[in-house]
């Protein structure tokens, strides 16, 4: 029997020593303590809580903020052999029902939630019948107020606690600052402070931030001194698509990637990247969250992220095989006045937080007092325009009311795409004749689909391109052209997240939305705005030792892999340079630029920079050291 962390270790990871923190922080569980590990991205905080649980008997509850993560490593783990699940909202209740009784009477091992699914009642029931041995808080920065990405359904993981009794908490998270690391263990109810940490400085990565007004081209070449894969990190589903193709203009290997692709696409442009056969992606911030790609040479951010613990996560996917990456920063005055502007929108004001409530009810047509778990699909571009706001202040007003309490809602609802031929049988002969990827296409709608000359039929992209061997975008600008030529009547897949009251509708005058989610929230996002500005916009001081002082590590030098310790370092050896020239004799500046071999405008900088010490002063025309 495998009774040492090692054992496991090697028998299902394949490792033959920890990394950093990780053996403690498992240390720690076994002797049945609370524990919270800041781990950097990419520093395996995933096996700090399965280890402790493979080696106790007993079912570990894991709480996890997204799908597609709590996805990933249940794969992960059944690739391994070892029996794991997780509950997400598109199961049915027989399904849910089937994963709850394996983990009851069957011998699962771990079971991945998402903190609202504690909110069930039936889930609850089930969970007091477990012999649970572990509650493991993955991303536990959301349960603090302080935090960058506060979720208030974090807080119901302390009901674990009051049925399972004996199990200890295992809370991990990338990024977090002293006051949000203490508020964790508060939140967790830990029996005594217990914090294992990790530098969060990564020697191998070298950050660097461009202002630059031509975002693209500075990027594109960039990338083209670069070797190896990367991402580039864009807000905007559609700018991803746009430098994607510009990206493939100029011979580069990319593809993108963002929340509006099938999830089964998803997964192939995921694989084609992680096995090299695409170099760069291009994503949103959908990509990224258990990835696991030892290899990433350079991490782009085209514009500047929301924090700087957002950035840090976000770069740390660079470099996890220890060799030099880079992680840059491009950004122009209209991002940092956006980002500015963005805070209006995530804090919209009270009034019109009430508005979007009574709007949401209206088009529920949900009277008071009835509608808790009814709901309906938001289309937010129409539903922003219908009652006169901003879509980003709708989207925001949402999300405030959700944690609140007031509704929840459920991303993963959309529309399938729909299509219908308009024209006659007999007319698309012509087209069924050709030798093109047209007519390949229309043969496979046929084919696949009946009805489609009478009714709007449900299709799916993904299998049409499996059919024909080809990409789905390829399919859509083929629908598209069959679209523009009046041959078919085509209806994209529309992903329209549904809003559900959480309870029984109440006036909107009654709305209360607690100081911490509002006052609190907007200091905290005030103060982070302040930080990845600052580190951004730095000419001189450190950029590591900028962010290692925002999360309360006080650095001992300089980390001299940063552009602006190169840029000094560079500086430094440019005076040394201009110093001794004038050291042998006087100079006049024309001679002084002749002899120095810098642009002029360099030498110029440099000059001023010493007179501005004292150390050069002007005798006329001549330059010369002061003694």
């Amino acid at each position: 029997m495998d009774n040492s962390p090692l054992e496991i270790l090697k028998k299902y990871w394949g490792h033959t020593a920890f990394r950093s923190a990780q053996k403690k922080i498992i240390d720690e569980a076994l002797a049945k303590n609370d524990v919270l590990g800041l781990l950097p991205t990419g520093a395996g905080k995933s096996i700090c809580f399965q280890i402790p649980a493979m080696l106790t008997p007993g079912i570990c509850v894991v709480i996890s903020p997204l799908i597609a993560l709590m996805n990933d490593q249940v794969s992960s783990l059944k690739k391994k052999g070892i029996k794991a699940e997780f509950i997400h909202s598109g199961m049915s209740p027989k399904q849910m029902d089937y994963v709850l009784d394996n983990c009851i009477y069957g011998n699962t091992k771990f079971l991945y939630l998402s903190p609202e699914r504690l909110n069930s009642v039936f889930v609850k029931a089930r969970l007091t019948q477990m012999k649970i041995n572990f509650i493991a808080v993955d991303e536990a920065h959301c349960i603090s107020q302080w935090g960058h990405d506060f979720r208030p359904s974090y807080r119901t993981v302390l009901q674990i606690r009051e049925f399972a009794p004996s199990a200890c908490v295992i809370a991990v998270t990338a990024t977090a600052t002293k006051k949000v690391a203490n508020d964790i263990q508060i939140q967790l109810d830990f029996k005594k402070s217990n914090i294992i940490r990790t530098s969060f400085k990564r020697t191998n990565i070298f950050f660097e931030a461009h202002r630059t007004e031509n975002k693209n081209p500075s990027i594109i070449h960039y990338i083209k001194r670069k070797s190896g894969s990367g991402i580039v990190y864009i807000r905007s589903r559609k700018t991803c698509e746009l430098f994607t193709q510009e990206l493939n203009k100029q011979g580069l290997s990319a593809e993108y990637y963002h929340a509006g692709i099938e999830i089964k696409e998803r997964k192939k442009i995921e694989e084609r990247w992680k096995s090299n056969h695409t170099n760069i992606i291009v994503a949103t911030n959908a990509f990224g969250m258990g990835i696991d790609k030892q290899d990433v040479r350079f991490i782009i951010h085209h514009g500047i992220p929301n924090t700087l613990e957002e950035y840090y996560q976000e770069a740390g996917r660079a470099g996890r095989d220890g060799k030099l990456s880079h992680a840059a920063i491009f950004y122009n005055k209209s991002d940092i006045l956006n980002l500015s502007n963005l805070l209006s929108y995530r804090f919209p004001k009270r009034k019109v937080i009430r508005t979007v409530y009574q709007a949401i009810a209206n088009k529920a047509q949900i009277a008071i007092g009835s509608g808790e778990n009814e709901g309906t699909p938001i289309d937010l571009k129409s539903f922003a325009k219908k009652i006169d706001l901003h879509p980003l202040t709708v989207h925001y007003a949402i999300k405030l009311l959700e944690s609140s309490g007031y509704v929840y809602l459920s991303e993963d609802v959309n529309s399938t795409s729909k299509l219908k031929i308009l024209q006659a049988r007999n007319e698309i002969e012509g087209i069924l004749k050709q030798s093109s990827f047209q007519s390949n296409l229309m043969n496979a709608l046929l084919r696949s689909h009946t009805g489609l000359f009478n009714n709007y039929i449900k299709i799916s992209e993904g299998k049409l391109a499996e059919i024909l061997e080809s990409s789905v975008d390829q399919v859509k600008k083929g629908l598209e052209i069959f679209e523009k030529t009046n041959v078919v009547h085509y209806q994209k897949q529309n992903f329209a997240p549904r809003v559900f009251f959480a309870h029984h509708r109440i006036s909107s005058k009654n709305l209360v939305l607690p100081k911490e989610l509002y006052e609190i929230r907007l200091k905290v996002a005030q103060k982070q705005l302040k930080a990845i500005t600052d580190f951004v916009i730095e000419q001189e001081k450190c950029r590591t030792n900028i962010a290692l002082f925002y999360f309360d590590e006080t650095p001992h030098s300089p980390c001299d892999h940063c552009d602006t310790c190169q840029k000094k370092t560079s500086q430094e050896s440019d005076e040394q340079h201009i110093t001794k020239i004038l050291s042998q004799s006087p100079k006049e500046l024309s001679e002084l630029v002749h002899l120095s071999k810098l642009p002029r405008e360099v030498t110029i900088s440099i000059v001023r920079n010493l007179m501005d010490k004292n150390h050069v002063i002007r005798n006329g025309t001549v330059l010369l050291l002061k003694d």
